[in-house]
């Protein structure tokens, strides 16, 4: 079943309970733990623990605990597909609503683009001896962009050339409009830089080639065809060969998306909403300098410091660290040891407390869905004259060193693992990178303490063990707040958010105990 446009966790629990509903996975059998479904899924255990509680709020699993979670009725998974159906049909009609409309707003500013341009054009006109440069182009009888118009094929912003008339047959069209449709054979006449005769080939005689802006309505609101040209030029290509984009799981910071450019894949990160008042892109790309050629992660092929864009390298291959494969756990650990002990120096600093005041700020006086969110943040930030009391020396620390951002990946039939995504990274203790592994990974207290033993080796002393019990409950009130914030823009991130209160609470009791 097609279950675009939902969130993440209802199209893998419609996945579920479609096995259930074809006796894939029997009434009375036992599903697979979580660390195997998140694998299977590509997506974190959080992911699949709301994607089976949704299944259990409407009776189709059982969860014991201590036992696993269970099928309990094939008839309750068929009513729930029958909803998911119509929730789905309502989904693709306000897509393909919203869709018209974005049509109808981007072809006006096409207008007003191009109408600009002619602006500038009469303000400074070529020498009289000088004559406009056009060229032509022939639409192959195969083509497989006729029947488009201009506008859908967005000509100008992929191509950078502007269409002046349309030879068909013994007849001419100048000056078509957007909506003006291609023919097999037309002769299309265009203006522009010589550079743009390749990406207009390109355009034309491309099979399958899905461009940046007739691909997804959130790539059209961020990018515009200047910045185009930018990513364009750091790969050393032109507009017209960045193609086949395909969107991929939306992330909890920033959109991402999988593109092509002369048959190598790349990743394109679109920064999210309210990354602006989050994130520093400008010392994001002192942390990506400072870390360059160090074996860490891959290097940015391309990144703007002023609104976030990012290119990377896409990697084959790859997965995410199970949070509950130890081997992988061990591995991503000793990485993240291997860069806390290079010592690496930044200007700037990611200060706890000052983030946890900075994200209320941002909720413009709003309170907290929580009661007692004044006395939690008092009960948290008294831990603080123990941490200034017990860290060690600061260095360059990841800050979102969290499962997902750990990739394994082969290189010439070797294992491989990199840490991703620095956007939040800046001088710290790097212990708190021990604390945002646990409380992103959903850790019970006991496999905090395991978590602790494999970067220490088993070789952890006592005040230091509960330091970083005092991050987990900081960190876990920074990151409340910021879902807080997050939820203002209208974006839920539901019981993860709640867990992250949880862990507030919870490590503030555990930490408040061992330092008495």
């Amino acid at each position: 079943m097609e279950t675009k446009g939902l969130p993440q966790y209802i199209r893998i629990a419609t996945q579920i309970a479609s096995k259930i509903a074809n006796e894939e996975y029997k009434e009375g059998l036992r599903l697979p733990g979580l660390s195997i479904l998140s694998s299977g899924y590509s997506v974190s255990p959080e992911t699949v623990r709301k994607s089976l509680s949704l299944l259990e709020d409407m009776g189709i699993v059982s969860i014991k605990e201590g036992s696993g979670t269970f099928v309990r009725s094939k008839e309750k998974a068929e009513q729930y597909l029958e909803t998911i159906s119509v929730r789905q049909n309502q989904v693709d009609l306000s897509n393909e609503l919203r869709s018209i409309y974005k049509e109808y707003a981007s072809l006006g500013r096409q207008m007003i683009e191009i109408s600009s341009k002619l602006v500038d054009a009469s303000a400074n006109p070529l020498p009289s001896e000088q004559t406009l440069p056009n060229y032509e182009v022939v639409v192959p009888e195969d083509s497989d962009k006729i029947g488009l118009t201009i506008g859908e094929l967005r000509f100008w912003q992929c191509t950078g050339a502007t269409i002046v008339a349309i030879k068909r047959g013994q007849n001419i069209m100048v000056s078509p409009g957007p909506y003006s449709h291609i023919h097999p054979g037309d002769t299309i006449v265009y203006v522009g830089a010589p550079s743009c005769k390749e990406a207009v080939e390109h355009l034309l005689t491309s099979k399958g080639i899905k461009t940046l802006y007739n691909i997804n309505d959130q790539i059209t609101q961020a990018i515009h065809a200047g910045e185009l040209r930018y990513i364009a030029k750091a790969l050393d290509a032109e507009v017209g060969d960045l193609t086949n984009f395909e969107p991929l799981t939306k992330g909890m910071t920033n959109r991402s998306y999988l593109f092509t450019c002369k048959n190598q894949k790349y990743i394109l990160r679109i920064p999210g909403e309210g990354t602006d008042h989050l994130i520093n892109r400008k010392e994001e790309g002192e942390v990506y300098h400072t870390i360059q050629g160090l074996g860490l992660c891959d290097d940015v092929v391309y990144l703007n410091p002023n609104n976030g864009l990012k290119i990377t390298k896409f990697l084959e291959g790859v997965h995410n660290c199970d949070p509950y494969n130890k081997k992988e756990v061990q591995q991503s650990m000793d990485l993240l040891h291997k860069f806390h002990d290079m010592k690496l120096k930044v200007n700037h600093a990611f200060k706890i407390v000052d983030k946890i005041e900075f994200y209320e700020s941002l909720w413009e006086g709003q309170p907290s869905i929580y009661p007692d969110y004044l006395e939690t943040k008092k009960n948290v930030l008294s831990l603080k004259p123990f941490i200034l009391k017990t860290r060690g020396e600061l260095c360059l620390t990841h800050i979102d060193a969290v499962p997902d951002n750990f990739l394994f990946h082969m290189v010439d039939g070797q294992e491989s693992l990199q840490l991703t995504d620095w956007e939040y990274a800046g001088m710290q203790d790097p212990h708190v990178d021990i604390a945002m592994f646990s409380i992103y990974s959903g850790y019970d207290l006991n496999h905090v303490d395991e978590l602790i033993n494999l970067y220490f080796h088993g070789n952890c002393e006592e005040d230091t063990r509960t330091k970083i019990y005092c991050y987990i409950a900081t960190c876990g009130l920074l990151w409340s707040n910021w879902c807080e914030y997050k939820r203002h823009l209208g974006v839920e991130f539901g019981d993860y958010a709640k867990s992250q209160y949880n862990y507030a609470k919870e490590y503030y009791e555990i930490a408040k105990e061992r330092i008495k």
